[in-house]
């Protein structure tokens, strides 16, 4: 356990209770206890710079953060002690830190744009589907009001820290994933001071397993659907993608515990998230299925004057395909375990294609991990291009009060 990292007492609910003895009775008993442990643990380093920094007045504290990320420093004059507690274990890391292979592992993840994809929107309705995980999203009117722009914003942020070399200290992903971490230090404030918080039901808000989940989808969705389409990741190549992964969840705050130490821990963490978290509830339906009608922008790739007009055309249906399928492949593809998981259209439809693009790389007509992973890049940063999407990740100053 990090210093700083909060445990709280565990309350007692019924239905948790028995999800936590099925779990325990399938999956090792320490990983389950660590993961439900986690559910009312909290990031209070990061927590305590978001006190400091609303204490203070004409938005220093967050100059502050600006100028030790531009200068490469932990401690800067006029910040609070706490921002150092918090940038000092980053801008040294740990001694597991690779920078070669957590760069080499960033280029693998892109090996094929539409894992990712699948990824990224996996991550975030991984964080919708339990009727518990949901609350912090469920209370905050951006995730459906602006599901869209949300979704655009998550898509800069993974664009900043996997490119390959710019999640190391130092570097524009290092900077926006701390950013992201005070995104929700200051929405977990807000909810803590809303009294309509319940953590008997829900744990805290933005707690640590629900961290560790979506870092998680990240790491093992793409890899389970480029194990569905026919992408060759060799186990040393998985490694690599494994210890980036470790690396961003270590920066994001998620507790040592609960990092993907190995592949198999990554699994068992994941199949015990399953099977502890509550399961969907009606806030389920309303957060899916505002990414299902409104969750890409397309009217903004038509002049700005044909907005107003057919949004309300294009949006729905582009939306339903995107996020549809996502979320059918997701579903039934990936996170189930039916002997027909991968019956699934989109999967056959790609095989072949994949198959030959695949035969085509390990020739090297594609070019090294590196000009793959460039140009699955530019696909995902052209399509934002096109529909004019938000320019940069949600800065932590507005978290609550965009949208």
């Amino acid at each position: 356990m990090r210093a700083g990292d909060a445990i709280q007492e565990r309350p007692f609910e019924p239905g948790r209770a028995g999800r936590v003895a099925a779990a325990k009775g399938a999956l090792p008993a320490e990983v389950v206890e660590a993961f439900h442990a986690g559910m009312f643990r909290t990031d209070d380093v990061v927590d305590a710079v978001a006190d400091d920094f609303a204490a203070m007045a004409g938005g220093e504290g967050w100059r502050a953060l600006d100028r030790a990320l531009r200068e490469r420093t932990a401690a800067v004059r006029g910040a609070p002690p706490s921002l150092e507690a918090l940038l000092a274990p980053l801008m040294t890391p740990p001694d597991w830190y690779d920078a070669g292979q957590i760069a080499r592992g960033a280029a693998i993840w892109w090996r094929f744009a539409p894992g990712v994809v699948i990824g990224m929107n996996g991550s975030l309705m991984s964080g919708m589907e339990f009727g518990d995980l949901n609350k912090p999203q469920a209370f905050n009117g951006r995730s459906v009001a602006m599901a869209a722009r949300r979704y655009e914003e998550t898509a800069r942020w993974v664009l900043a820290v996997s490119e390959p070399g710019a999640a190391g200290p130092g570097g524009a992903g290092f900077d926006a994933t701390v950013r992201v971490r005070l995104v929700h230090a200051m929405v977990r404030r807000h909810l803590r001071r809303s009294g309509t918080w319940d953590t008997v039901a829900w744990g805290e808000p933005i707690h640590a397993s629900g961290m560790a989940l979506t870092n998680l989808a990240f790491l093992l969705m793409p890899l389970a659907f480029y194990d569905l389409v026919g992408v060759e990741v060799t186990e040393e190549e998985t490694e690599a993608v494994r210890r980036f992964w470790q690396w961003t969840g270590y920066l994001m705050g998620v507790p040592d515990d609960l990092l993907p130490t190995s592949m198999e821990l990554a699994g068992l963490l994941s199949r015990t998230a399953s099977m502890i978290f509550a399961p969907p509830d009606a806030d389920s339906e309303v957060l899916v299925g505002a990414l299902k009608r409104g969750g890409v922008r397309a009217e903004r790739s038509l002049p700005r004057a044909l907005w107003p007009l057919f949004g309300p055309i294009l949006r729905p249906p582009v939306s339903a395909v995107v996020w549809g399928a996502s979320h059918a492949v997701v579903k039934r593809s990936i996170l189930d375990a039916s002997p027909a998981r991968d019956a699934h259209l989109a999967i056959r439809a790609l095989r072949p294609l994949v198959r030959a693009r695949e035969q085509r790389r390990k020739r090297g007509a594609l070019g090294t991990d590196l000009q793959i992973a460039d140009r699955q890049r530019r696909r995902l940063s052209g399509s934002l291009a096109l529909v004019k999407a938000a320019p940069q990740v949600l800065r932590p100053q507005d978290a609550v009060h965009a949208g």
